[in-house]
Formats: structure tokens, sequence, C-alpha cells
């Protein structure tokens, strides 16, 4: 019997171990049919993205290449057209979701800090003949930094792009690179007071590595929140962006029904599937029905004990600071989402970090990308996009009514609204 993978985010000890598998590795395959250069895709927390971040890596890395990780999953049965990129690559993982002080030197000295970090698991670049001297020089005063505030923005802001440039260099093969959470030190730094300092570092770090980079194969990106391009990609014009709302690898990222079902019937427990149904299924990702997988892995851990396990911390801040200035309409229509009422949004995917409060209805934006309601149906207009937005299941429902409501107390207090959730699940 296997363990339900609790925790677990990184593939080789998924597949190596005895923990429950949901293959997603079709992934592989729809990443190298769109031949995207730079790939950004969304998606709330919990819902998988380091670990198909880290699939990607196994794949693809040149020093995985001997491993048989991937055998019998449907990325091996695809044909040779997939697997003969099987460990052809130098691969670069780096995630950015734990740099999170308060201030931006500090968060700028983890950041360089990481960097360097990442610049020691190629510490053979050092030594390698096909660099010179000069990039030697370069490569060696990151990996041994001390201190970054002896070192430019300049000089970090290329370190990345320079590492894609060494590996390929070394190789004879140009790099791919994973970046997971990408938008984690930009939140932060909103969130903390020091977004202008942050986001000039950021598009700069972003811009050198990702635009014209030659030593580049592609890019993937994975976050929480889409920041619009004018934030920080700016001239970036090879970027896809697949988001909640797009059709591109809609059913990678959370579980599918059929899924879900497969994983009951392994541990007989069928009978199961109606509660889960109730309480974690009713995301929309593209048209794609899913449900959210950290909250079925917990449930099946649990002995099938029905609670909101999901709690998305993504974005939070933004959210609090936009309830704070909710007017009497809104607050209307966050009551009618958690009597089980539908409301309709103007929705813009980017977030323009600088323009936040300046329309109520980035309050559902914000909402909608962080996984508390889901798009039924959109509409295009004149004036932009309207969705008809509603609570996706039990399990947000309960949380809405913890997370959301209790920032507008003044409006209906969190006990009314309590014994009114009571009375509903009473019928």
């Amino acid at each position: 019997m296997y363990a339900m993978p609790v925790g677990v985010d990184n593939f080789r000890e998924m597949v190596s171990r005895d923990y429950y598998f949901v293959d997603k590795t079709n992934f592989i395959r729809e990443l190298l049919d769109n031949k995207n250069k730079v790939t950004l895709i969304t998606r709330p927390r919990r819902f998988g993205k380091t670990l198909a971040m880290r699939m990607l890596q196994e794949f693809f890395d040149i020093n995985a290449a001997g491993r048989d990780t991937f055998k019998g999953l449907s990325i091996s049965r695809a044909g040779e057209k997939y697997m003969q990129h099987r460990g052809k690559y130098p691969v670069i993982f780096f995630s950015l979701k734990d740099i999170a002080p308060g201030n931006y030197q500090d968060a700028l000295r983890d950041l360089c800090g990481k960097i360097s970090d990442l610049y020691a698991e190629y510490g053979f670049l050092a030594e390698s003949p096909a660099l010179n001297e000069r990039e030697k020089e370069y490569f060696l005063s990151v990996y041994n930094i001390a201190d970054h505030e002896q070192y430019g923005r300049d000089k970090w802001g290329k370190s990345l792009k320079m590492l894609t440039v060494y590996l390929w260099k070394h190789y004879g093969v140009k790099t791919i690179l994973l970046l997971d959470e990408y938008d984690a030190p930009i939140q932060h730094a909103w969130e903390d007071g020091y977004y202008e300092d942050m986001i000039r570092f950021m598009r700069q770090f972003y811009s050198e590595v990702l635009k014209g980079n030659d030593a580049l194969e592609f890019a993937v990106l994975t976050g929480v929140l889409r920041v619009a391009k004018e934030s920080i990609f700016s001239g970036l014009n090879n970027l896809k962006v697949c988001s909640v709302l797009s059709e591109d690898y809609s059913d990678i990222f959370g579980f599918t029904g059929q899924e879900v079902a497969r994983m009951a019937a392994y541990l007989q427990l069928e009978d199961k599937l109606p509660e889960i149904r109730e309480w974690y299924d009713g995301y929309s990702f593209g048209g794609s029905e899913i449900y959210n997988p950290w909250s079925v892995i917990m449930y099946f851990d649990a002995k099938c004990k029905p609670a909101p396990y999901w709690v998305n911390t993504s974005g939070n801040g933004i959210i609090k600071y936009m309830l704070d200035r909710l007017d009497g309409r809104d607050r209307e229509d966050l009551q009618s989402l958690m009597d089980g009422n539908t409301i309709s949004k103007q929705v813009q995917e980017g977030i323009i970090y600088e323009e936040i409060g300046s329309n109520a209805d980035d309050l559902y934006t914000m909402l909608l990308t962080t996984g508390y309601l889901k798009c039924t149906s959109s509409q295009d207009s004149l004036l932009g996009t309207y969705m008809d937005l509603q609570i996706p299941n039990l399990e947000i429902l309960r949380l809405f009514t913890r997370e959301i409501a209790q920032n507008f107390t003044g409006y209906r207090g969190v006990s009314d609204i309590t014994n009114m959730m009571d009375e509903m699940l009473k019928g």
C-alpha cells in the first residue's frame, strides 16, 4: 500500500519511494510541443507547482541521464520524439519562495546568498577549460560572496544570466531555466514597503536572463500572481502566460476527477467520492475541472476526515489591504458569495502593484488568482472582461468565512456569519 505524499515536492523521492503518485508527465510532452521560449504558469499555493518543476528538472537535466525515474510513466510511452530530450541539457532550478525579510537590504542579502548557493552547486565551472580567466573570476566572486553590499546591482542583476552562459559554454548545450515562485519577493516587498527598490532589482534580474539570452534553451516560471508586463517583463516579447483561465496545462496542476476516482479506488474508498467532491472539487482551470491536490491528499491521510486543510498565505497582505477599503456594495457582494450566489466582476489578470487599491474590482482578480473564487463564465465588453464568480467548494466556503469575512466584521460580525453558515449546512 502506497503512502500519501504529504509535503513531498521532490519528484525523484516521490517516484523512488512508496508514495502514491499521480502521473503528470504529460506536462513534459505539452511543454515540448508548445515550443515557447519563456512560459509563465500561475496557480494558487499547494497545487503542485514545485513538484512539477522538479519533474522537469529530473527529465531534462544532463546529470540525471542515467536514472530510470520515468520508467513506466506516460512520457516514456510518448515516443522517441520526446524521450530524445531526456538528460540532454544543463538545468538550473531556482526557487524564490523563501525570500521574505521585512526590508530591502535584508531581502537583497537573502537573495544574493541564494544566488551564491546556486553557484556553489556548479563549483566545477571554476575549473572548466571552456571558461576564460575573466569569466572564472566573475564566477568565483559570486560563488565566494561573503557580503552582497560590496557589489552593485548590475553585478547581481546579471548573475543568473551569466550562470546560463557558463553552463552553455561548459556543456556545449543551451541551458534550461526553471524559476519557482518568481513573484514571491515582489509580493513581500509590496506588503513591507520596499517595492520600488525590489522591483528595480527584479526587473533587471529577469530581463537579463530571459530577454535575448542566446544561452537559454527555454525557461519556465511559476508563481501565484501574474505581475503585469509593464511592471517586470517590459520588452520581453517571447513570454507565454498560462493563468488559471488558460487552456494550456489546465489539467497539470491539481487532480482531475478521474485521477481522484482512481486514487479512491486504489484505497478502496469509492464511497467517499461524494464527500471529496463537495469539499475539494469545483476549481475550473482553463475549462478543466480540478480538485485541490493538497487537500485531497490530506483528507486520505487523515483517514477521510473532511476539514479545510488548504491555507493560502500568498497575497493575503494585498487582499487585506483591499478589504480595508471596501464600500457597502462590495461587502454585500462578498456576503452574496458566502450565501452561495454568483457575482459578476471585471477581472484583469495582470497585477500592476503601483495601481493596487485604485480599482475595487482588483480584489476579485486577487481572490480568483489565489484560489478563493472560480470563474464559471466570462463575457468580453468594450470596458474589459467580466466574469461570473463563485466560491468553488465547501472547504473554501469555510476558509472564506474565516479569512475574508473577518476583515469586515463591522458590516456583519463573524459570529453572525458562523451562525448563518451553521443554518445553511442544516438546510
